[in-house]
């Protein structure tokens, strides 16, 4: 019983993997969007490893440091929001060309 709500849960957690890589093909126009597909990715990835770990009855040491790992990756993005968006004014991944005369 309980590996059959585990694999409808990783079947969950592969659905989510799949919305976050379409937010990230087709809602590419803001910086916002792309990073809370990255953030639904991330979230994703770790649910993928916490119900195949607790599966096999296995440590969980790899899901901490998934878990660091996406920590810093939101961190790093929203800093890198709010510097952009001080710079430039908008979130559009347009602005991000480098030569722009």
């Amino acid at each position: 019983m309980t590996y059959m709500i585990m694999n409808n849960c990783l079947l969950m957690s592969m659905y989510m993997y799949l919305c976050g890589l379409f937010v990230l093909m087709f809602q590419w126009k803001h910086i916002l969007n792309v990073l809370l597909g990255f953030e639904v990715l991330t979230l994703s990835v770790i649910s993928m490893f916490f119900f195949s770990l607790g599966m096999v009855n296995s440590d969980f040491y790899l899901l901490v440091v998934v878990v660091v790992f996406g920590v810093c990756e939101a961190t790093l993005g929203l800093a890198l929001l709010v510097s952009f968006i001080r710079f430039h004014g908008n979130d559009y991944v347009s602005s991000l060309s480098v030569y722009k005369l």
